[in-house]
C-alpha cells in the first residue's frame, strides 16, 4: 500500500524553509564562482598591463631617438648645403677652423682655458 503524504501546515513551513536554505546557498555559490572569474580575469590583466606599459615606453623611447636624429640629419644637411653654395658660410668656417686669413690682415685669437 502506498503511503499518503499529507500537506500539514508544518510539512509546508519545512519545506518553505528547505527551499529558502537552497536559494540562500545558491545565491552564495553564485555569488562565489563571480568573484572567482573577476580575479581570474584580474590576475590574467596584470601582466599583459605591464607588458603594454613597457612597449608603451620603448616606442616613446624609439620615436624621441628618430626625432632627434631627424634633427642631426637636418643640421647636418643644412651645413652640407651652406658649405656647397654660401661662400660667406666656407669663409666663416675656414676662419674658425683653420689658420686662414687673408693678405695683409691681422688675426688675434683668443685661447680658452
Amino acid at each position: 500500500m502506498a503511503r499518503k503524504i499529507v500537506n500539514t501546515r508544518k510539512n509546508v513551513r519545512r519545506l518553505k524553509a528547505h527551499t529558502r536554505v537552497i536559494q540562500a546557498t545558491n545565491r552564495a555559490l553564485f555569488a562565489v564562482i563571480l568573484l572567482c572569474l573577476a580575479v581570474g580575469f584580474f590576475v590574467s590583466y596584470l601582466p599583459q598591463k605591464k607588458q603594454l606599459l613597457t612597449l608603451q615606453q620603448q616606442l616613446a623611447n624609439t620615436l624621441e631617438r628618430e626625432a632627434q636624429s631627424k634633427e642631426f640629419l637636418e643640421n647636418i644637411e643644412i651645413t652640407l648645403d651652406s658649405l656647397k653654395n654660401d661662400p660667406t658660410y666656407l669663409e666663416i668656417q675656414a676662419r674658425d677652423r683653420l689658420p686662414w686669413y687673408r693678405p695683409g690682415e691681422t688675426v688675434f685669437r683668443i685661447e680658452r682655458e
